[in-house]
């Protein structure tokens, strides 16, 4: 009887070690970028992968809050659940370079803008988004 028990009480605290590590993983390789738009009221917190690679924010928002007709509208953005060492950037030639991180967690893009050829890089400050 003692076995049984000493075995059912591993077997639950190993699974409960395997459930609360991937939850830790993705807190480390993700992060939460919030776009609003101050004329519509509509703000949308999306999930963005932290490896440093560059994704379209038409992709990410298109079918969100912020999107009209699937084209993305924002006049804001904001580092929502991150690390001290997130680095996120929204570039859009010619005019939107826009760094968030943990001492600038929100930027203006001047006025409600068309983002439909903007894109987002998220990486670990220090490692180029290797973790």
């Amino acid at each position: 009887m003692q076995f049984t028990n000493a075995a059912a009480l591993a077997c639950a605290l190993f699974s409960s070690i395997s459930l609360a590590a991937p939850a830790e993983a993705s807190w480390r390789t993700t992060t939460t970028v919030q776009l609003a738009n101050d004329q519509s009221g509509a703000n949308t917190n999306v999930v963005v992968p932290v490896d440093g690679k560059k994704r379209p924010v038409q992709e990410l928002w298109g079918h969100t809050a912020v999107a009209k007709h699937g084209l993305v509208f924002a006049s804001s953005a904001q580092l929502v659940a991150f690390q001290q060492t997130t680095v996120c950037t929204i570039t859009q030639e010619p005019r939107i370079d826009v760094t968030l991180d943990a001492e600038k967690t929100s930027a203006s893009f001047g006025g409600v803008v068309d983002l439909c050829a903007a894109y987002i890089v998220c990486e670990c400050e220090g490692n180029n988004g290797s973790l």
